[in-house]
């Protein structure tokens, strides 16, 4: 039995990397850097999030958090500078309750808040004015930058991104940030769906463990999008402004 799983996987892997593999087309006036959720309540070990995810399990948000500071953080801001300095679009999402009690969340984050405080006793998942939902320092929005606030995984469900984005004429997504088999695939998940072409930023994204980080990867090429690194998403940038 364990043969033919192994078989049936290697066959998947051939199949979504011929399907990866295939060009990127896009027009980069019309494309858009996307960066979910890269807020400091994620990236810190001392706030209650990351507290109440080593009290699940000790250890569980450290390859996570270190992978984010040392790989995510640096990516995407690399990423970053080249959007701005070319005066392509950027918009930031975060996960935060527009209301100071948390009444707003979707029910999945009120579990979760309702566990934490029973653990804790503090809300893993802040309000948006809570000092932990900030954007981490490296990654500070500008003024004139689009930040939405999203109280659900996906950046579609709970907002008016489908709207702003289609206002802005924007067809391509390149896509970064956390927690890859969370927030950041259900976005490109739901994004496909309405149209979208979208480049994932292989290690501009984290998740617990890279064991998952794989799994997601291999699961969104293709049939959602392409799967790319910082590298090589930079240079399809500088070609297609060449070009």
């Amino acid at each position: 039995m364990s043969k033919d799983i192994t078989a049936a996987h290697e066959r998947y892997i051939v199949a979504q990397t011929k399907l990866n593999t295939k060009p990127v087309e896009f027009d980069l006036a019309k494309t858009a850097l996307l960066i979910i959720d890269m807020q400091e309540y994620f990236i810190n070990p001392q706030s209650p999030f990351s507290r109440m995810m080593d009290r699940r399990s000790s250890g569980l948000g450290a390859y996570f958090q270190e992978r984010s500071k040392s790989m995510v953080e640096p990516n995407l801001k690399r990423l970053l500078d080249v959007f701005r300095a070319g005066k392509h679009r950027v918009i930031f999402t975060t996960v935060a309750s527009e209301n100071a009690d948390g009444s707003d969340w979707a029910p999945a984050f009120k579990r979760l808040n309702d566990e934490a405080r029973a653990q804790i006793r503090e809300a893993a998942f802040p309000a948006k004015t809570d000092p932990w939902a900030r954007m981490v320092e490296v990654l500070e929005p500008t003024a004139d930058e689009i930040v939405i606030n999203k109280t659900t995984y996906g950046a579609f469900a709970s907002t008016g991104l489908d709207a702003t984005l289609r206002n802005l004429n924007i067809e391509t997504l390149v896509l970064g940030g956390v927690v890859t088999n969370r927030c950041v695939e259900t976005t490109m998940r739901d994004a496909t769906d309405r149209g979208y072409r979208v480049i994932l930023v292989d290690d501009g994204t984290a998740t617990f463990s890279q064991e998952l980080q794989d799994a997601a990867t291999l699961s969104l090429q293709g049939a959602y999008g392409f799967v790319r690194q910082t590298d090589e998403v930079l240079s399809l940038l500088a070609q297609n402004t060449e070009g």
